[in-house]
């Protein structure tokens, strides 16, 4: 028995998306709309996604991503994008999995070399059970770990009362307070694809981040989003609205049977009515009903104590994942390089821990 490893071309599209539905740890973005939306966003960099077989049948997979740099080197992703998960998928009738996940690393690290990579990393995924491989296959140097945090939404939505209070039992009594006052403020909510609101999350996101001294991510990521996926089917743009102003929005997006929580932004001066704690439940709601089993809050760093408690009030369960980094030869140079350098010569990719670097 030899598994085989190729890499995904377009007659093979269809049956890679049919191993991510078939396997319910799988998320968003391994898929392949999220490739192409990546394609759409990331400059001078190609996709490598790698397909592994046993007996003609495909049984597993490892997307990534090539940051080509003529000056300091490549970088290999599994994902980029500010820590898109990515790692191997194993299909659930693989016979052989651990043998196919060894093939998928291996070829992953040959890619690498192949490529002249200076530095790979490949996130894991916090919904799959696989850290002990991780460990003990991934070649790292260097290893980043984050926490991620999810809510096992309601299975039970024969009715909407069953769902309600299936919710309000997980969550924190501050956070059931915080829903409360919101639906006492006279606080409308609703979801919508339209450019206006569009522009308005967009506006309040770059506020929000603005003010906290971070990088917000540029209008035209929004418009790549609208441009590669289906409202509706596979994102919503949740929105608040107060005394006739939108005061607060949220993107997710669903996937397999995952809702993915991806930009959250509220006018600072509305907070003190909670219009995003509404906001989420009843996304919380209507996704239950979609039939999602997980909504997923996405990776919080070991620093981020008030973002974790945030989360953790909504009945999150945490699943560690981690950043194995690979330094390969020549990769000395990156570490010479201060932080807005590597962010200018490799926009979106993950390269080192900024605590590394030398200036």
């Amino acid at each position: 028995m030899s598994i085989e490893v190729e890499l995904l071309t377009p007659n093979k599209e269809d049956t890679y998306e049919d191993l991510l539905h078939s396997c319910p740890s799988s998320l968003l973005y391994s898929s392949i709309k999220y490739r192409n939306f990546l394609q759409r966003i990331l400059v001078n960099s190609q996709d490598y996604y790698l397909l592994a077989y046993d007996s003609g049948c495909l049984v597993g997979a490892l997307p990534s991503f090539i940051k080509r740099n003529s000056t300091y080197g490549n970088v290999l992703n599994s994902l980029p994008f500010y820590g898109s998960n990515g790692g191997i998928i194993i299909s659930p009738q693989a016979a052989h999995p651990e043998k196919v996940k060894q093939a998928l690393i291996e070829s992953f690290y040959n890619l690498a070399v192949q490529e002249s990579v200076v530095v790979s990393t490949l996130i894991s995924n916090p919904l799959a059970s696989d850290m002990d491989f991780y460990e003990s296959h991934s070649l790292y140097t260097l290893r980043d770990e984050r926490i991620g945090q999810l809510v096992n939404l309601p299975t039970d939505i024969s009715n909407q009362e069953k769902i309600t209070d299936s919710l309000m039992n997980l969550f924190h009594q501050k956070t059931r307070n915080c829903v409360r006052k919101a639906q006492k403020s006279e606080i409308t909510i609703y979801h919508s694809d339209s450019l206006v609101t569009l522009q308005a999350l967009v506006d309040l996101h770059e506020e929000n981040i603005s003010a906290i001294g971070g990088m917000p991510k540029p209008f035209s990521i929004f418009t790549a989003i609208r441009d590669t996926f289906v409202y509706n089917k596979d994102y919503r743009i949740y929105l608040a609205e107060k005394d006739g102003q939108i005061i607060a929005g949220l993107l997710v997006f669903f996937y397999n049977r995952t809702v993915e929580y991806y930009t959250p932004a509220t006018l600072a001066s509305y907070r003190i009515y909670q219009p995003m704690s509404l906001i989420i439940y009843e996304a919380m709601l209507e996704t239950a009903k979609r039939g999602c089993l997980y909504w997923n809050w996405g990776g919080t760093w070991l620093t981020q104590t008030g973002v974790y408690n945030f989360k953790s009030r909504w009945g999150t369960q945490d699943k560690k994942y981690f950043y194995y980094i690979k330094e390969y030869d020549n990769s000395n140079y990156l570490r010479q390089l201060t932080s807005k350098q590597i962010l200018a010569e490799y926009p979106y990719f993950y390269v080192l821990p900024f605590h590394l670097l030398k200036k």
